[in-house]
């Protein structure tokens, strides 16, 4: 139990939202376990299939992905994964759109078929669903991507692995991924035979939005297996849309002058400037952090120099230029009207005019709103022959809103703007419980479980592996 108590404790002490696990060595029954092993986590799953008459009390191989119950996406099994060496999951929400992850444990034997036929399936799994969002491939892949290892390990397997990172663009530690820790993740007792097998491949996009690799020394947790847990943080931004508000005031650029906009360009020269020769000065830069800080400099260059104009919710779809001119009759007559002592009767001129401006506005009123209307109907028309999507989107602006719900709350610095994100700052609230934002993802790998009592639920060997690696 010794090892299944460390994992529990490295889950609490990471915080981590991912857990991928290979090689756990359980029998197909006794695969509930995983989902025991801390609480606020559920499970995914496969053992290895066992040859007739295997009758050890633990299995072989297997691979399993823990994943808290508390995170802001939907969790859905990649079920169409021909292998029980990979298992998959999506995650989910409507502002992110969809992150696959998957976990490996490639076969360790010399077999050069069987290693090139998982790795078919996997180039598969990956070719077709990094069409819908970005993948990351985690687990004990049994070959080295590094030149350095190739001495120690199955040159051929090696080739194929290479082969399949060059292909899909992957990124892993050691190349382009720099590593803090040991340079290697499979130990042995000859330190001149320790090589790097265990790897978290991402591509480009999630390659920014890594903040750090690490692979922890022998001896940081208390594991005996013979594969060092890898831990790997991504930031990853649940909303990385600007959430407009009905009270939020906007650049008013058709009212902006000629010295405004001279203005407008002296406050974003030197800004401009010292961003450009920042990123000369790094041999790196980090794309998405430019962007945000080249935003925040055009926000607050506008923010000084150009004048603002905030939305008008009582403002009418209908309310045409013609609208307004009758609007403004009606308005001036009614002055009159009232500067005369509000004098009732057609024989009074200042009523009557007021009267006839009044019925007026209303007859152009009514005739703006129904070609409004009109209009609405044709588009409705149009795109239910086009655009099914569309059609509905447009139905359901024209609904009107029965309430009016602010759309996001700031507590402690973090902003919830979906329902799900609002419910859980609720309940952080009065629970007074906190939760990182932060995705973290743990690989382990081969978890020891060393007690023999629990013989029939648990494994002899139990590795972790930290956020997307865990033990080996």
């Amino acid at each position: 139990m010794s090892s299944t108590i460390c994992l529990s404790k490295f889950l609490k002490d990471t915080d981590c939202d991912i857990c991928v696990i290979s090689e756990h060595k359980l029998k197909e029954r006794s695969l509930h376990y995983l989902s025991t092993i801390e609480r606020g986590y559920n499970c995914i799953s496969k053992a290895d299939a066992l040859p007739i008459g295997y009758n050890a009390y633990h299995g072989k191989g297997g691979i399993a992905i823990l994943y808290k119950t508390s995170l802001q996406f939907s969790v859905n099994e990649i079920s169409d994964i021909n292998s029980s060496r990979i298992a998959g999951i999506e995650l989910k929400n409507q502002s992110y759109g969809s992150l696959f992850i998957f976990g490996a444990y490639l076969p360790s034997d010399d077999s050069i078929e069987n290693y090139k036929s998982e790795l078919n399936i996997l180039d598969n799994l990956y070719t077709y669903y990094s069409v819908y969002g970005n993948c990351i491939i985690a687990g004990d892949l049994n070959a080295s991507c590094l030149d350095k290892d190739r001495p120690m390990s199955n040159n051929y397997k090696s080739k194929e692995l290479l082969k399949f990172v060059s292909r899909h663009h992957l990124l892993y530690a050691g190349g382009e991924i720099q590593i803090k820790g040991p340079n290697y993740s499979y130990i042995t007792k000859q330190i001149t035979k320790q090589t790097m097998l265990d790897y978290i491949l991402c591509n480009e996009s999630m390659y920014r939005k890594l903040r750090y690799y690490e692979i922890l020394d022998e001896g940081e947790i208390s594991s005996t297996s013979d594969h060092l847990p890898v831990v790997a943080e991504f930031v990853i931004d649940s909303n990385p849309h600007r959430v407009m508000n009905s009270c939020d005031k906007l650049p008013a650029w058709h009212k902006v002058s000629d010295a405004q906009i001279n203005e407008y360009k002296k406050l974003l020269n030197d800004p401009v400037d010292m961003l450009i020769d920042k990123m000369r000065s790094f041999s790196y830069v980090d794309i998405d952090a430019i962007n945000d800080e080249f935003v925040n400099i055009l926000h607050t260059a506008a923010d000084i120099a150009i004048p603002k104009c905030g939305f008008n919710p009582h403002t009418k779809p209908y309310w045409n230029a013609d609208v307004k001119r009758a609007h403004d009759n009606e308005r001036s007559k009614r002055r009159c009207w009232v500067l005369e002592g509000r004098p009732r009767g057609m024989h009074f001129d200042s009523y009557r005019m007021y009267k006839r401006a009044k019925s007026e506005f209303r007859r152009v009123q009514q005739v703006a709103n129904e070609q409004y209307i009109q209009s609405c109907y044709d588009d409705l028309n149009e795109t239910a022959e086009c655009d099914v999507r569309l059609f509905w989107k447009q139905i359901k602006r024209f609904k009107g809103r029965s309430s009016k719900v602010y759309p996001e709350i700031v507590y402690e610095n973090k902003v919830c703007n979906t329902p799900e994100s609002v419910a859980n700052c609720f309940a952080e609230y009065f629970h007074d419980i906190y939760t990182n934002q932060r995705m973290r993802i743990i690989l382990t790998m081969t978890l020891n479980v060393l007690s023999r009592v629990h013989t029939m639920k648990l494994l002899k060997h139990v590795v972790l592996k930290v956020n997307t690696y865990l033990v080996g």
